[in-house]
């Protein structure tokens, strides 16, 4: 089956003639399409992310921009671009409108089919394959290398480390927590089915100590797999590091081995 959404983006990508950064383009990519483009933050709805609006012959996007986080806001207005692209039907008509009015979980956690698949376009148009790919060869999967890419390419940590996993041959797990609270678990395709149903992080772990005196681990160190992994063996040798946004609880820990 045709995967229309990394079709549709490199459609976009060689149709502009973009190179570099995309990110840095998209800004261009909506002007082609007379789509005005708005950012603004809309304090009281923290969850809102973003919006499509068809009135008229007219298209619009707002982009919310609460949290301070340029990355999100890119990857937003490349989702909302991905409903346009791929010329989803409207979620909602209201009051002469209709589009689509997205939350932060839709571009997240939904498995709403056009928000999956917008997801997906906004991946591939802002970190292409082969742009992105490429800039991994030889570094070892950590934080500096998602944090590199992140910058290059202008997206959050989260989005990079996600695409890091799809490409990365290593075995390695990626665990987002808020408090001691599991809200996501990424795993490469190499790790896929090690790791044991959690749903807190495990006590006696190195990612469970940073979290409680809300302080970074500087490197990786050597853990427990019995605490985190379904099947293990006297041979394997797990490292564990974490590292939290403190102010707002929330917290990363890879895993690898």
């Amino acid at each position: 089956m045709t995967d229309r959404p990394t079709v549709e983006a490199n459609r976009i990508l060689s149709v502009n003639g973009i190179t570099s950064c995309p990110a840095e383009h998209l800004q261009d990519i909506a002007a082609a399409e007379h789509i005005k483009v708005l950012f603004r933050s809309i304090n009281d709805e923290p969850s809102f992310g973003g919006q499509l609006v068809y009135k008229g012959k007219k298209t619009g996007i707002l982009v919310n921009t609460c949290i301070p986080n340029s990355g999100k806001h890119n990857f937003t207005f490349a989702h909302e671009l991905g409903h346009y692209f791929l010329r989803h039907p409207p979620s909602y008509t209201m009051d002469g409108q209709s589009g689509f009015r997205c939350t932060a979980a839709d571009m997240d956690t939904s498995r709403n089919p056009q928000e999956t698949e917008a997801n997906r376009f906004a991946v591939e148009l802002l970190m292409p394959v082969d742009m992105f790919r490429p800039l991994m060869a030889g570094a070892p999967l950590d934080y500096t290398l998602i944090n590199s890419l992140a910058r290059q390419f202008r997206v959050s940590k989260h989005a990079s480390g996600n695409r890091v996993l799809e490409f990365t041959r290593d075995v390695c797990i990626i665990i987002r927590t808020s408090g001691f609270n599991i809200t996501e678990q990424r795993t490469s395709q190499a790790a896929k089915r090690h790791l044991l149903p959690l749903f807190q992080i495990p006590q006696g772990t190195a990612a469970y100590e940073a979290i409680s005196k809300k302080k970074n681990q500087i490197d990786f160190t050597e853990c427990d797999p019995v605490k985190w992994l379904a099947k293990t063996n006297p041979a394997l040798r797990l490292y564990e590091c974490t590292r939290g946004d403190w102010e707002h609880g929330v917290a990363t820990t890879i895993l690898k081995w």
